[in-house]
């Protein structure tokens, strides 16, 4: 239930920063900012649930910015004519990540993300495996054997 919960946050969210930027600002109409608000729910489960839980809040802003700049480009550039899809996009994914950058810590409270060890992404680990050669001496075997 948590989840039906955060999908319908964020899509109400979504699609009222969508209609203030695309809809006011560039004039789209309302059905194209939904069609476009239902793709980018994509990001829910990318941003959200795979990239927050493994990183940190900036990565998972800056993931679901790139996601939404990608969704709103590609989609508002297939259901509007004419105007500049780049700005508009770049725009509405500036401020999609400005919301999800205060989306997150309520996500990570209700999915309770607090216990888990995020990654370290600054230290690597260059550590491998080492060990003997498993390949047989054919000098070993006489003829007849083979």
């Amino acid at each position: 239930m948590e989840h039906v919960k955060l999908i319908v946050i964020k899509f109400i969210a979504s699609f009222v920063l969508l209609y203030l930027v695309l809809g006011i600002g560039y004039g789209m109409a309302v059905g194209s900012i939904l069609a476009i608000n239902v793709v980018s729910l994509i990001a829910y489960y990318i941003g959200d649930l795979v990239i927050l839980k493994r990183t940190n809040n900036l990565i998972a802003a800056l993931a679901d910015f790139a996601i939404a700049f990608a969704v709103i480009y590609l989609l508002a550039d297939l259901l509007t004519v004419g105007g500049d899809p780049l700005t508009a996009s770049f725009l509405s994914a500036v401020a999609i990540g400005i919301y999800e950058l205060f989306f997150h810590p309520y996500v990570a409270e209700v999915l309770d993300y607090q216990d888990d060890e995020p990654v370290n992404l600054t230290q690597y680990d260059y550590s491998m495996e080492a060990s003997d050669e498993f390949e047989p001496y054919l000098n070993d075997f006489d003829d007849e054997d083979i």
